[in-house]
Parts: C-alpha cells; structure tokens; sequence
C-alpha cells in the first residue's frame, strides 16, 4: 500500500470510516493518519493469520491423514493378532493329530515286528533255558563223580 492510500477514507472499514467523519477528521490529521496506519497494520497482520491458518491446516490435515492411516493399520493389526492368536490356541491339537497320524503307522509296524522276533526267537530263548540247566546238571555230576573219585583214593590210601 502507497502512503497516498492512506489518505482514501473509502480504504477504511466502515467503522473506522464512521469515527472519521463522526470527529470531522480530514485526512491529513495525524489521528487519521495514526488510525489509517493502524487499519494498515492490522490488514497485513491479518494476511499473515490467514497464512499462518492456511499451512496449518494443510499441516494438521497431513498429521490427520497419517493418524487415521496409522489406526488403519492399527485395526488391521489387531485382526491379524487375534487370527495368529486363534491359530496358536489351535495348533497344539493340530500338531498331535498331524504327529498322531505320521507316527501311528510307523509304530505300528514296529511293534508287528517285535512280535515277530519275538515269535521266532521264544523256541531259542527256551533252547537256552534247558542248555543252561543242562550245564548245571553236568557241573553237578562232574562234581559229584569227582567227589566220590576222591573219596574212593582217599579210603584206598
């Protein structure tokens, strides 16, 4: 603004208009002067609220936008929690069915075999019984025939 703009009483508001033709001021009065430099500086001091609100505001709606897309991914991760959640509640019966059902057949055919040798190998576990009792009686009667060996030296003598 040029310092003659100043001077026009149609760049006041109308209020300040009113209280310069209310006092009869002229425009070359230094209250007129002080009150058209007054509106002046609160014009500009205006402006510069109007701009200071405008980056505001496009900062806050930035900030807004990452808060609501921050509680986007918030709500997303709480469903994703809770479905890993159930999953865990879950799994340890899943895990012994699957393991149940991958070691059923094995164990099974392991035991069919143990049986098995065990089948085969009763009639040798009983072959071993009666050679072991077949020894103690041949130990007993070596020991026995020694004894009466040496008692028929020993009445001899």
């Amino acid at each position: 603004m040029k310092p003659q703009d100043l001077l026009d009483p149609s760049n006041l508001p109308e209020d300040l208009r009113w209280v310069s033709d209310h006092h009869a001021l002229h425009p070359e009065d230094p209250v007129y002067l002080l009150i058209a430099w007054h509106w002046q500086r609160v014009q500009e001091s205006e402006d510069t609220l109007r701009a200071s609100i405008v980056e505001m505001k496009a900062a806050l709606d930035t900030r807004i936008e990452a808060l609501t897309d921050a509680a986007d991914a918030v709500t997303g991760l709480n469903e994703l929690l809770e479905k890993l959640q159930n999953e865990l509640v879950s799994r340890p019966a899943i895990l012994g069915q699957e393991l149940q059902s991958k070691l059923q057949q094995p164990v099974t055919n392991a035991v069919e075999k143990l049986q098995s040798i065990q089948q085969a190998l009763g009639p040798v576990a009983a072959s071993f019984r009666s050679v072991r009792h077949q020894q103690i009686l041949a130990t007993l009667l070596v020991g026995l025939t020694m004894g009466i060996v040496a008692s028929v030296v020993l009445f001899n003598s």
